[in-house]
């Protein structure tokens, strides 16, 4: 199964690095490769987070504080926003 981001997604994602990027460059990297590895293991294992607010959505938390905002559709994964777990989706 393919992921797929929608454009909010990758400036979600984009955002979040440059902000941890701003304290320790080695900090965003870090971020930058779990995350993905994190977001990768979606492809065989769907399910893998849990029942999001927004019907018909998942939520996979990532390291530490972030939060993937997913849904399964029968040809990819769709990955909607990733935000911090203080903000509110949608």
């Amino acid at each position: 199964m393919q992921i797929k981001w929608t454009k909010r997604a990758a400036q979600n994602f984009e955002k979040i690095l440059v902000h941890i990027a701003e304290d320790k460059s080695s900090a965003s990297k870090k971020f930058l490769l779990d995350a993905l590895d994190q977001i990768a293991n979606l492809k065989n294992y769907p399910m893998l987070g849990r029942a999001g607010l927004v019907p018909l959505t998942r939520e996979l938390v990532i390291y530490e504080n972030y939060v993937v905002y997913y849904r399964i559709k029968k040809e990819h994964i769709e990955i909607l926003r990733v935000l911090h777990a203080r903000r509110k989706f949608p």
